[in-house]
């Protein structure tokens, strides 16, 4: 592994010699905060709907999207995706 002391340079960390594994660590990092945060939220919100009365799990994993939810949430995605793989591009080289 090509790990190296820590150097700021512009404000960001560089902690590899090469900036594309630097850039692939954000990347990486970035996906599992996103995906932290929104796996927590919806543990959360399942469990306050199904405690209500207001959600049962059967129905829950019977559920089919329409159309337009299926148009949103793919535009949603790639929204996502364009901003996890920039956040690898705000890392600054080594040189």
């Amino acid at each position: 592994m090509d790990l190296i002391n820590k150097r700021v340079q512009g404000g960001r960390p560089s902690f590899f010699e090469n900036p594309e594994t630097d850039r692939l660590l954000a990347i990486i990092v970035r996906l599992l905060t996103e995906h932290s945060v929104l796996s927590e939220r919806l543990k959360a919100l399942e469990t306050l709907l199904e405690r209500q009365g207001a959600l049962d799990a059967s129905v829950l994993a019977q559920f089919e999207p329409s159309p337009e939810q299926t148009d949103e949430w793919a535009m949603e995605r790639l929204a996502l995706i364009k901003n996890v793989l920039e956040s690898g591009a705000n890392i600054t080289s080594n040189e």
